[in-house]
């Protein structure tokens, strides 16, 4: 028996949805920098994408299911286009791929970025949410392929102005009070 959620999404063998109908929520797509400095290193998060999604999890993926993009304003600041022809489609995480789950609080006022960006979604100067970290190479769907293109080591250096980076790393921040209630579940699930 086929068994299916969001836009027709069907589901493995041996897998079982842990949320069904989907949490609408604001997402940030955000990339970690850390860079060396005269002295040491600093580490520093870009948002580089907010879309409206609805978020599934079952017992072996997350998924994100995009239907609209909000805002991509430190995008177009710096001359790259807006994603077009995303809606209805798919990012999945493995949940092997997760490296933490956490809630965080966000000082929104203290992080120009995230003002542009969030100053559509939330009046609030901070705001609570969920942080997933994860290995990027292991995610899939189209989404997918378009940040890898841009958002590589080179393509951050010119975008940002970031120079001498010596890691980076993935994270999705999802706005969302009910998104908050599966961090417990997910850590859970990745074995955390």
């Amino acid at each position: 028996m086929a068994r299916f959620i969001g836009l027709f999404r069907e589901l493995r063998d041996n897998e079982h949805t842990i949320v069904e109908d989907g949490i609408l929520a604001p997402t940030l797509f955000i990339k970690e920098v850390e860079y060396k400095k005269f002295l040491g290193s600093q580490r520093r998060e870009f948002p580089i994408l907010c879309l409206m999604s609805n978020v599934y999890l079952t017992d072996k993926r997350l998924m994100l299911l995009v239907l609209h993009e909000v805002e991509a304003m430190v995008l177009k600041k710096r001359g790259i286009p807006t994603l077009t022809g995303i809606e209805g489609s798919w990012y999945e995480i493995p949940l092997t791929a997760v490296k933490s789950v956490a809630v965080v609080r966000k000082e929104i006022r203290r992080d120009k970025e995230y003002r542009d960006i969030l100053s559509k979604l939330s009046a609030q100067e901070s705001l609570s949410l969920t942080e997933i970290s994860y290995e990027s190479e292991k995610a899939s769907g189209s989404l997918k392929d378009y940040l890898n293109s841009i958002f590589d080591a080179e393509g951050m250096t010119k975008i940002f102005d970031v120079k001498n980076i010596t890691a980076m790393s993935d994270k999705i921040h999802v706005l969302s009070d009910r998104a908050i209630s599966l961090v417990p579940e997910m850590k859970n699930l990745c074995g955390q």
